[in-house]
């Protein structure tokens, strides 16, 4: 096993431990069933804007970083249109996905799970990239995701564009550019808010996933379908476009930023679906489950995708 695959597998296990605790406080009585829309509340308004800010642009400002950046974010920004695209099939006729269900194949865990795995693996030079992914989701799932959870008959882009992420990530933006750091106290501050975004959102999922009461032969088959797409036919149809436009080709490390955009696309489903699902009572439970079955079935996906990538580009070079 490589040492990628052994850290990506702790990372899951951690994440796994977490849930967890949140689950187990749930059935213990020691936190009502209702206190994952409180806490993620927090999350959305507080934590994650905070660790956008400290993990997103945060490095030394330079030219070959924002051409890298920029590669990152097409390929993001591809990704996402092409998924949304894709998951308006499952709108109608006889599957007829929910909005929860079909906002799980499209957005994923792009921080929680890729950011300590491409740091530890491939070194902290890399991790900025990660970055260029979990910002096209946060634009892309405070536009188009909150309207399709929320059920609004069009996205409110002023709301959105509004939304504290969002504000976080152009704020971010200039701040890189600008070639300006966060120190000292405030700083410090910063850091230990955004460093609880990964514990804490694991917890809103282990709540959520306390309060399912059933499970019927009909919605494992719903599940395994959005488990299929989110893992395995979204991120391959992805990596054919990639390769197909030759973005690997484009800049110095392309090949690296490439694939972890890829990992970014084939992911788990992000907790953020769970968040929005739990600020505005729609169907939670159903995102945590999907949550919960994607991030372990990731196990045995993204080490796969990581060696199909990697093996096709040397083919092909």
């Amino acid at each position: 096993m490589s040492e990628m695959n052994v850290l990506f597998f702790q990372q899951i296990v951690k994440m796994f431990l977490m849930l967890a605790v949140g689950f187990a406080a749930v059935k213990v009585r020691i936190l009502p069933a209702t206190a994952g829309k409180g806490l993620s509340q927090v999350i959305v308004a507080v934590i994650r804007p905070c660790a956008i800010l400290l993990y997103a642009f945060q490095v030394d400002f330079s030219v070959d970083r924002l051409l890298g950046l920029l590669l990152a974010l097409l390929g993001a920004a591809l990704s996402h249109a092409a998924f949304i695209s894709i998951t308006r099939l499952y709108a109608g006729g006889r599957l007829a996905f929910s909005p929860v269900e079909r906002a799980s194949m499209i957005y994923s865990n792009s921080g929680n799970l890729l950011m300590p795995l491409v740091a530890a693996s491939m070194g902290q030079e890399w991790l900025f990239y990660t970055c260029a992914y979990m910002g096209a989701l946060q634009v892309f799932v405070w536009t188009h995701g909150e309207s399709l959870i929320c059920g609004a008959p069009r996205i409110n882009f002023k709301k959105a564009l509004g939304n504290l992420n969002v504000l976080a990530m152009a704020v971010g933006f200039v701040l890189f550019c600008a070639n300006i750091r966060f120190t000292g106290v405030a700083g410090q501050a910063v850091e230990t808010l955004g460093d609880a975004l990964g514990s804490t959102s694991m917890l809103s999922i282990g709540i959520s996933f306390a309060t399912i009461t059933r499970l019927d032969l009909r919605r494992i088959a719903r599940v395994a379908v959005v488990t299929l797409n989110r893992l395995v036919l979204y991120p391959l149809l992805m990596m054919a476009v990639f390769l197909l436009l030759r973005l690997d080709t484009l800049l110095p490390g392309a090949r690296q930023i490439v694939l972890i955009t890829l990992l970014g696309a084939g992911a788990p489903t992000g907790v953020v679906v769970t968040q929005i699902a739990q600020l505005y009572d729609k169907d939670a439970d159903e995102a945590s489950l999907i949550g919960v079955v994607t991030m372990a079935c990731s196990l045995l996906t993204l080490p796969s995708l990581i060696w199909v990538y990697e093996a096709v580009v040397d083919c092909i070079r």
